[in-house]
């Protein structure tokens, strides 16, 4: 019902809003009955029978400090109408003087104090629910009316843990409510008076500090704060004496068993120092009770690791209570988007994982009790974090390389060459790194760098295609890995660094990790996906035997390449992503200055963007949500219809154009190594052989005569190389294939120039010669002199390089994402200008990160088909579970 000045409540006639409340809108109205003026909340919805009962218990307090609730409607409550100012916009003003605060304090503690000996907890207290009358008066509202509001099922039920992704706009209620609960009231756990000493010793830091103890902007961020971070006594005034210090640190210990007892205690310190302040002690004692108050900065970690295990702050020997599981959410940095992979640190404190911002892929840490992540320099175009196993080093992949950095920031250091993409690494106690590829078996790494050695093969027999996502189990010699097949053999296998130890545990088309339940040798559990729902099966580390059935723990957790977005710390904190397959990006067109012309496709997973030479059809690497796999999809330019091209299980990707339009190229592992195959763009017909061999291809370009194929090779001495292929229409096998570039370094991405009749005269390609990614140009020996030289198109970085259909332009990414022009002159000299910004793009990595092509340019180079990140997708948030095994029966 909707309420206006004059309508009727019962008895109660409403006269004008007052403001809004937890529950709902505050009114002032006249109780016709006793001819007073009172407040009434009124609700949207009508009160419960528990809800009623538990009110009118409130109703039964009787002190000049409470607000007294007069009667209890259906939907509303009628209250005493208090004049003044609420304790928050005194607050507001700055911070409270000493004398002032305190006089405060001790209303709102003999308040509590008449609450508690009634057996009624406030469960709310917060400044807000604190109003101050112009006599002076301290009157404490909303007594016990929390609890009434809470499920009656939620008290010791984990699954009613709190989950709040609460945004800041209803800071109002929700934040401030969040920055005042205890550690046990944000864990989720049954409740009593001490949370409510708690609360006051927030409330009193703040009168005395002017600032919120824990504040940010969202509910997840301080519960987090709460429950792992010490408070920080700094903004105490100097003058706070040391009785005082020692009350707020009383009233603010984690465990609630070691936290002041009875709220009257607080009262008594306070009258005492009312009635006799002692001077010397404000002055000389102050400092030292500040020091005595500051984070131990030697035990701090110890504290702090004790805390994240067993989620509450361990002051002292004492065994900590088992504690509820605390979910929260943690966004993406702002203006950012989630890029691929996460990772929490052995020691539960810090959250490694890959962001894109204004194009640029890094790698970003976060402690889990801080609200602030930061990027680490030098990380540009990172995947797949991994830590060390004492959570000083993160070990990522860079194009081609693996590569580790200190998590407190640093220049990155270069461990090893990486075969095509890596998929995941983890790093043994024994100083071994493991790591996997889209193509490969296994590797090993000392982690002092050096040169990979092979680990595991890939079996043909079985239909193998590819093996990632190690995870270490805490013997150090054996560790989870995830086999991709053809065939029905996909799954999680358990293996050892010996290489002779193999066996499935689990089917499934991603990868697991492991979390113990306490340490070696007992049963921890084998987290894995199952249809994008996050599945636990308990696993014995001493017999690396499954223990009992599975079971599931979240609903539409992402994956991408077979890798899921999950990871575990070695004290019970989880971290998982949703938002599907991840990497969600959208095909669409944009001019010469960034300006949006619309969108080709669905939003879908894609990669290696080649538009037909006709400008008709896009050919697209598309991966399928659930299991990964990558295949080649074909879009209609003019209505955006996608058709799948290629329907071998194994991987397909790097789609290349025959000048006509009317055959594809591509690259699949279907036979082990990825090799070169092709098809008619019509889609019927065999995916024919073209060029096979034990060694990795990348299909490039055709060149616009039809006479040549480029195309890269990875060879362990030289690493990625370019190759060209003659004649590559009706190939039986028998061309002889020829090296264009073989040098120590990584060439890729090569393509012909346009020419007379389509006769090209120089590749334009990117290598890291320079120590970083650069556009180059060479002439193609066929038809230019080799004297001619090489030419840099780049000077910061680039990547992708494509010519315009002319020959006039070369355009490329560089390392911030923005799309680049260069204009040239492609004759028998070769001539270029300097780069110029055409525009912003959203392409993940960048032009730091990738080896697959996100656009492509329209013939006449006025429009770009840009396979750029999805707005609705990048931003799904992490979720942290603290604690994410309690309640589980062992």
């Amino acid at each position: 019902m909707a309420l206006t000045a004059g309508t009727r409540l019962g008895p109660y006639e409403i006269l004008a809003p007052i403001g809004a409340g937890g529950m709902g809108q505050v009114w002032s109205a006249r109780d016709s009955r006793l001819n007073r003026t009172v407040a009434i909340k009124v609700s949207a919805e009508q009160f419960s029978e528990r809800f009623e009962r538990e009110a009118r218990n409130v109703a039964a307090l009787n002190h000049p400090n409470i607000c007294t609730l007069f009667d209890v409607g259906p939907d509303y409550l009628v209250m005493e109408l208090v004049e003044g100012p609420t304790l928050a916009e005194r607050i507001g003003a700055g911070p409270i003087p000493l004398e002032e605060a305190l006089a405060i304090a001790h209303q709102i503690a003999e308040a509590l104090e008449a609450a508690h000996e009634k057996g009624i907890v406030h469960r709310d207290l917060k400044p807000e629910n604190v109003k101050l009358t112009s006599e002076g008066k301290v009157k404490v509202l909303d007594f016990g009316l929390a609890k009434a509001r809470e499920p009656e099922s939620a008290a010791g039920n984990p699954a009613m843990s709190p989950t709040l992704t609460i945004s800041a706009t209803r800071a109002g209620m929700i934040l401030g409510t969040a920055g005042y609960m205890s550690p046990e009231q944000a864990r989720g756990k049954v409740v009593d008076r001490r949370a409510d000493i708690w609360a006051f010793g927030v409330v009193l830091y703040e009168m005395l500090c002017g600032r919120q103890l824990y504040s940010g902007e969202l509910a997840s961020d301080m519960l987090a704060a709460v429950i792992l971070k010490e408070p920080d006594w700094e903004p105490l005034p100097a003058n706070t004496p040391g009785r005082i210090r020692e009350l707020l640190a009383r009233c603010l210990r984690k465990d609630p068993k070691m936290r002041l007892r009875d709220i009257g205690d607080a009262r008594i310190t306070i009258e005492e120092y009312l009635a006799k302040p002692d001077g010397l002690e404000k002055t000389a004692a102050a400092p030292a009770a500040a020091r005595r108050m500051r984070p131990w900065p030697a035990a701090a970690a110890v504290v702090l690791a004790v805390g994240l295990a067993g989620l509450s702050a361990i002051h002292f020997s004492e065994k900590a209570p088992e504690a509820a599981a605390v979910r929260f959410q943690i966004p993406a940095p702002e203006k950012a988007g989630y890029g691929n992979g996460i990772a929490v640190s052995p020691d539960g404190k810090r959250l490694a994982f890959v962001a894109i911002a204004e194009g640029r892929t890094m790698l970003w840490v976060r402690p889990l009790d801080s609200l602030a992540a930061q990027p680490l320099p030098g990380t540009d175009g990172a995947a797949f974090p991994f830590w060390s196993p004492d959570s000083r080093f993160i070990g990522f992949f860079g194009v081609g390389k693996l590569k580790k950095v200190e998590a407190s920031g640093g220049p990155p250091q270069t461990l090893c060459d990486v075969p095509n993409t890596g998929i995941g690494g983890s790093w043994s106690r024994d100083g071994v790194i493991v790591f996997g590829t889209n193509s490969t078996g296994l590797f090993r790494v000392p982690q002092a760098g050096g040169a990979a050695a092979p680990v595991t093969t890939l079996d043909a027999s079985r239909g193998e295609s590819f093996q990632g996502r190690p995870w270490f189990l805490p013997d150090g010699r054996h560790f989870l890995y995830y086999v991709n097949s053809t065939t029905e053999n996909s799954g999680i296998f358990l293996g050892t660094l010996d290489g002779k130890d193999r066996k499935r545990l689990v089917a499934a088309r991603q990868g697991a990790v492991y979390a113990p339940l306490s340490g070696s040798g007992e049963k921890g559990h084998l987290l894995f996906l199952r249809e994008g729902t996050l599945m636990a099966q308990p696993l014995d580390a001493g017999n690396f035997e499954l223990a009992g059935d599975a079971f599931p723990v979240a609903e539409q957790v992402g994956s991408v390449i077979s890798y899921p977005f999950i990871s575990a710390s070695a004290n019970g904190v989880l971290v998982y992503r949703g938002g599907g397959a991840g990497g969600n990006t959208q095909l669409a067109w944009f001019d010469r200055e960034g300006k949006p012309l619309g969108t080709v496709g669905p939003i879908g997973v894609y990669n290696d963007v080649a538009l037909a030479p006709d400008g008709k059809r896009v050919a697209v690497r598309k991966a399928e949500p659930q299991s990964g796999n990558l295949d080649i999809w074909l879009l209609d330019v003019a209505h955006g219809v996608p058709t799948r091209f290629t329907f071998d299980p194994a991987q397909e990707a790097f789609p290349v154009w025959s000048p006509d339009s009317s055959r594809v190229v591509f690259s699949s592992n279907r036979d082990g190594a990825a090799n070169l195959y092709q098809k008619g763009a019509g889609g019927t017909g065999s995916e024919e052989p073209l060029l096979k061999s034990n060694l990795e291809k990348r299909s490039y370009d055709w060149s616009g005569d039809g006479k040549y194929l480029l195309y890269s090779v990875s060879e362990p001495k030289t690493r990625s190389d370019l190759w060209v292929l003659p004649e590559p229409v009706g190939a039986s096998g028998e061309q002889k294939p020829r090296p264009f570039l073989a040098t120590p370094y990584n060439e890729s991405q090569g393509q012909f120039s346009p020419g007379p009749a389509g006769t090209p005269r120089w590749i334009a390609y990117s290598s890291d010669e320079s120590g970083r990614n650069e556009i180059y140009v060479q002439p193609f020996l066929e038809t230019a002199s080799a004297a001619a030289g090489k030419f840099q198109i780049s000077s910061e970085g680039g990547l992708q390089p494509r010519w315009r259909r002319d020959g006039k332009e070369i355009y490329y990414i560089a390392p911030d994402g923005k799309l680049m022009a260069a204009e040239v002159k492609t004759g028998p000299q070769f001539e270029h200008g300097v780069p110029q910004a055409l525009f912003q793009t959203r392409i993940f990595g960048g032009g730091a990160g990738l080896v697959n092509f996100r656009y492509s340019p329209a013939p006449d180079g006025k429009r770009f088909l840009i396979d750029n990140q999805a707005e609705e997708t990048a931003s799904a948030p992490i979720t942290a579970v603290l604690h994410w095994t309690a309640g589980l029966k062992r």
